[in-house]
């Protein structure tokens, strides 16, 4: 019998903000699959999970106990959400062997038994660390996200790997006349693709996976390494270089490259989006940049939260989270982050730290209202047939309490 699974987040949760604030740190995207889908899929095996208390009723209301779990003189397997999961990594996992399995000094999983099951309970509502620190320690060597660039970074190789795991390749709708192709056998086409005349689909440097349902129109361009999730739609003359994950339900033109799109998300228009990573019911206006590059080519520095980190990056562009909308025109500088809820526009470049809630642009800035700003998600969402339910506001409603601090700090230096 498999042992059971759950995915953990751990005390780096705060550095996967703003995209982590409203989903655990397991639900983002990177490559072809989130993170716990990648980790459930390695696995083989679905998974309970281990989140902050304010989440869990977007998984399934979180665990209740450990003892469910573990069942009398069983073992469990954790897994840390942040590990870029591997067959190679699955491996180490002894199923007999109590253990925390380390690297580089973060837990990477550890295999649990019934005298653990107090110090697990006691952790139940928030990140999980402390509780593992008794075990027997493990050396494995094994690929974490840190920080929003690592989604970024690691993408190409992920998209990679999971559409070698999928093992799908070849053309499940009709291609019809006037498409090219390049690098055919790296190829996947999903039921229901709808593809127009003049759309490029080159492989030649990485699979194209384009999931059921997609809409790519007129003389766009395609180039892989890239995952375009189901029901998307690719505007005419798109031109989306490879590196780049588009999940479900977006609406993506003008330029894109090496970018995380976690889904149902709307770049539409001419512009330049890359090396960024844009959450859940975001909307860039017409003509919007991201500028990726510093003109002196030195690394980029990102503030996230109280504290800015140099990347030790070149190219680092925009991380935006879920809700939140820019004006026609805005440009966004090198490594600028935008909290969930914000509606930025206007002249010139937005700072590049806004926190969540926040409303303005060079004329200034003020608190997004909170009753307009989830009458505003209600609505967006409803136009898409997504009914936002009680635990989407509840969630809403606990960021806004959360970060009630930065956005004070941001109105008094704006």
């Amino acid at each position: 019998m498999q042992r059971p699974i759950v995915i953990f987040e751990d005390e780096h949760v705060e550095n996967l903000y703003p995209l982590a604030l409203t989903r655990p740190v397991f639900g983002l995207r990177c490559g072809i699959f989130t993170l716990a889908r990648k980790i459930e899929a390695v696995l083989g095996s679905p998974a309970g999970y281990h989140v902050r208390d304010y989440l869990a009723p977007l998984v399934g209301g979180g665990l209740r106990s450990y003892a469910d779990v573990v069942g009398e003189g069983g073992r469990a397997l954790l897994v840390n959400g942040r590990v870029l999961m591997t067959p190679d990594l699955a491996r180490a996992f002894e199923p007999g062997r109590r253990a925390a399995y380390v690297s580089r000094g973060t837990v990477v999983a550890a295999s649990v038994g019934e005298e653990d099951v107090a110090a697990l309970d006691a952790a139940l509502g928030r990140p999980l660390g402390g509780a593992l620190a008794s075990l027997p320690a493990e050396e494995v060597d094994a690929a974490l996200i840190d920080y929003p660039w690592d989604l970024v970074n690691a993408n190409g190789a992920e998209i990679r790997n999971d559409h070698a795991l999928l093992g799908l390749t070849g053309a499940h709708s009709h291609i019809p006349g006037g498409v090219h192709l390049v690098n055919e056998a790296a190829v996947y086409v999903g039921e229901g693709v709808r593809l127009a005349p003049g759309v490029v689909l080159d492989a030649s440097e990485g699979p194209v996976h384009i999931a059921g349902g997609v809409t790519v129109m007129a003389n766009s361009s395609l180039k892989g390494p890239l995952y375009i999730g189901e029901g998307s739609i690719v505007k005419m003359g798109a031109r989306i270089y490879g590196e780049t994950s588009i999940g479900p339900g977006c609406k993506i033109g003008g330029e894109v490259a090496e970018t995380i799109v976690q889904g149902r998300s709307n770049k539409q228009h001419d512009g330049f989006v890359g090396h960024s990573y844009l959450g859940e019911w975001v909307n860039l206006g017409a003509g919007t940049d991201t500028s990726d590059l510093k003109n002196n080519y030195s690394t980029v520095k990102v503030r996230l939260s109280d504290e800015t980190i140099d990347t030790g990056e070149m190219f680092v562009g925009l991380f935006m989270g879920d809700h939140s909308k820019c004006g026609i025109g805005t440009t966004f500088n090198t490594g600028t982050v935008v909290g969930v809820c914000c509606n930025i526009f206007g002249a010139g470049y937005p700072p590049k730290f806004i926190p969540s809630f926040v409303w303005g642009g060079a004329g200034g800035f003020e608190e997004h209202d909170l009753s307009r700003a989830l009458e505003t998600a209600r609505r967006v969402m409803l136009r898409r047939g997504v009914e936002p339910g009680p635990q989407v506001e509840a969630v809403l409603r606990k960021v806004h309490e959360i970060t009630v601090a930065s956005r004070s700090a941001f109105m008094e230096s704006a």
